[in-house]
């Protein structure tokens, strides 16, 4: 009876031990706040990822995710009232030519995540095939409207033949319910809904027509010059997330669905292709680095179809010195 006093008290020393270790750990990381537009999605798995697996801890950084608005956190994080945001190129060059002080510092998507769909019936392969035929744009702003601007310029297509209606966030429901002929989607969303219910569908990507600097991580100058360590610690863990939920979808899947508790058995099925899907929009050879002439076509672009209206220097836009060699 002894001993088996003896083993509890010493498994009750154990527990206390390993508690007071693990909130020790805890108290030692630094708290860092991450926005990222949208909802909790699993389109973020690699962070997910990196927050369970501990690859943030390995940096001494603890990620608190928030979400929100796009442009919303890019002026925090340049203000250094938030670490770390997501945010994509064109966003960076909107707002470094208005004296904003961010920097993107890491490459998450290698490929534009907008695209056109449309029905297969109405045989729309290609931007010119829109012609005389209508297309739905969730609104005249975002990443959803530089998308069907870049199309515009990459294909040479004259936008008044075509008829444009602004339809919000129902893709899905406006192409099948013949609103509108064809809509300007996420390559990781309507799509695969549709297929899903067994519409077949075309899909016509941004970047088959031109390379534009899409979503990656983004820092404020002043965190980078006074903690340059932090923002590699950071870059570093959400890159090893990358890869891991690259290497491992199905692990990825899991672990996310502990991000998202309203994520039913009955979409689950549908939400693992959205994550496969959105996982080949992230793989290469050289994870994390963007170039230099990606950002000159972004602005390029911007300047030629009038979404940029003021000079940026493209050096200042980005950074790849965080990127491990």
């Amino acid at each position: 009876m002894k001993s088996k006093k003896i083993i509890a008290m010493v498994g009750i020393l154990l527990l206390i031990y390993s508690t007071t270790a693990l909130l020790a750990a805890d108290t030692n990381l630094k708290t860092v706040r991450f926005g990222m537009s949208f909802i909790p999605n699993v389109q973020f798995a690699p962070v997910y990822v990196a927050q369970k697996m501990g690859f943030y801890a390995e940096q001494g950084l603890k990620v608190e995710v928030e979400y929100g608005f796009e442009n919303d956190f890019v002026a925090l994080a340049a203000q250094g009232e938030r670490e770390f945001a997501l945010g994509s190129g064109d966003q960076v060059i909107l707002a470094r030519s208005q004296g904003i002080p961010i920097v993107y510092v890491m490459k998450w998507h290698q490929r534009f995540p907008v695209a056109l769909m449309a029905p297969k019936s109405k045989n729309i392969k290609s931007v010119k095939d829109l012609v005389g035929k209508s297309v739905g744009i969730p609104g005249f702003f975002g990443a959803s409207y530089v998308g069907w601007k870049a199309l515009l310029f990459a294909s040479g297509v004259d936008e008044t033949k075509i008829t444009v209606k602004q339809i919000g966030f129902t893709q899905s429901s406006a192409v099948q319910q013949d609103i509108v002929d064809s809509a300007i989607v996420y390559i990781v969303n309507e799509p695969i809904q549709l297929r899903g219910e067994g519409i077949e569908v075309d899909v016509i990507e941004v970047s088959d027509y031109i390379d534009l600097v899409s979503n990656g991580l983004l820092v404020g100058e002043k965190l980078i010059r006074e903690n340059p360590d932090m923002v590699k610690g950071m870059v570093s863990a959400t890159i090893k997330g990358l890869n891991y939920a690259i290497a491992n979808p199905e692990k990825a899947f899991e672990i996310s669905r502990l991000f998202i508790p309203e994520l039913s058995d009955k979409d689950a099925p549908i939400q693992f292709e959205v994550l496969k899907a959105s996982s080949l929009l992230w793989q290469s050879k050289t994870m994390g680095v963007s170039t230099k002439k990606s950002w000159e076509e972004s602005v390029i672009f911007m300047q030629k179809t009038g979404l940029l209206n003021r000079p940026v220097m493209v050096d200042k836009l980005y950074t790849n010195r965080f990127i491990e060699k």
